[in-house]
């Protein structure tokens, strides 16, 4: 009976992840402010390493449905949504996420009316557990992140 419950029990966890998702937790290694003329380079003495960040994924991988910062309420990308910040309204495009390969990835979108441009991308390699990440701050300054992730 011990054996039997046992089994079940392994059957409905190892089913939930295929079924529901996974949950990654990813820590910065590495990081860079963009500026338009010059660049700095972060690293764990300043802080960097207390940016962990937390991706959802569904269906066995098969899509990302949000990457926020661990702790933090707000999203900086979520699939399928746009996003919203008090005092500004809308601060987004539709997110959208793509698989290819071992790569998967959450876009935001910025659109205007000229056109648009990539607010936030990020990037998981599912195989490797490594992942890249690219915020636009404003006008011409950026940031990007990448180190490693595990699945919680």
């Amino acid at each position: 009976m011990i054996k039997f419950t046992f089994i079940t029990l392994m059957m409905i966890l190892g089913m939930s992840s295929v079924s529901f998702g996974k949950s990654y937790l990813c820590i910065t290694e590495r990081g860079l402010f963009i500026l338009p003329d010059e660049n700095w380079l972060m690293d764990k003495k300043k802080g960097l390493d207390k940016n962990k960040i937390l991706v959802k994924t569904e269906g066995n991988n098969r899509k990302m449905i949000s990457v926020k910062f661990f702790g933090k309420d707000r999203y900086l990308c979520k699939v399928g949504e746009k996003l919203f910040e008090k005092g500004f309204g809308v601060i987004s495009g539709v997110g959208e996420s793509i698989k290819g390969g071992n790569f998967l990835t959450c876009r935001q979108p910025h659109t205007i009316l000229e056109g648009g441009f990539t607010k936030v991308e990020f990037i998981l390699n599912l195989k490797k557990r490594k992942f890249h990440f690219y915020n636009l701050l404003e006008f011409r300054m950026g940031q990007t992140y990448s180190g490693k992730c595990e699945e919680i």
